[in-house]
């Protein structure tokens, strides 16, 4: 397992007398509903549970908000427990494990009822780069009609 390097969603990587800085915090921020990454969760019976996510919005640098479908295994699973990681691939060589515990703010967004909000806070983040590769881009998405362009627009107001 990867050790530690952050308490917060800024981390400082130094390596070679040069120190690198990852804002995950901006990353998610300036790339709304673009950021896919892996949710895990932990099942009621102990197994794990993972999902693809993109709602997230980062308000300070030890909390996440995280949109999700409030009747997904992911939302029971937080209501229950509240641990989660959430895994985060993007270009830069980002590939960060950014653990937590989530609490539900709403069960159902005016916006669009189905989707909840959890506040997830920051416990700690772990490098998970390769020594062999470079991660040069994350999971792309697009929007697959002008209904969803309209959803997420509602979610994000």
């Amino acid at each position: 397992m990867a050790r530690s390097v952050s308490e917060t969603l800024v981390v400082r990587i130094a390596h070679k007398g040069e120190e690198k800085v990852f804002d995950l915090r901006k990353i998610f921020n300036e790339n709304p509903n673009r950021v896919i990454s892996t949710v895990g969760t932990v099942n009621e019976d102990g197994s794990p549970n993972t999902a693809p996510m993109s709602f997230f919005y980062c308000p300070d640098a030890r909390t996440i908000v995280a949109g999700m479908v409030g009747a997904s295994q992911t939302a029971t699973n937080i209501r229950r427990d509240g641990r989660v990681i959430i895994e985060v691939l993007f270009g830069g060589d980002v590939a960060f494990g950014i653990r937590g515990r989530g609490v539900v703010v709403a069960e159902a967004l005016k916006s669009n009822e189905a989707t909840m909000a959890v506040k997830i806070a920051v416990d700690s983040v772990k490098r998970d780069t390769s020594p062999a590769q470079v991660i040069t881009s994350g999971p792309l998405c697009t929007p697959r009609s002008d209904r969803a362009v309209e959803y997420e627009k509602a979610v994000w107001e």
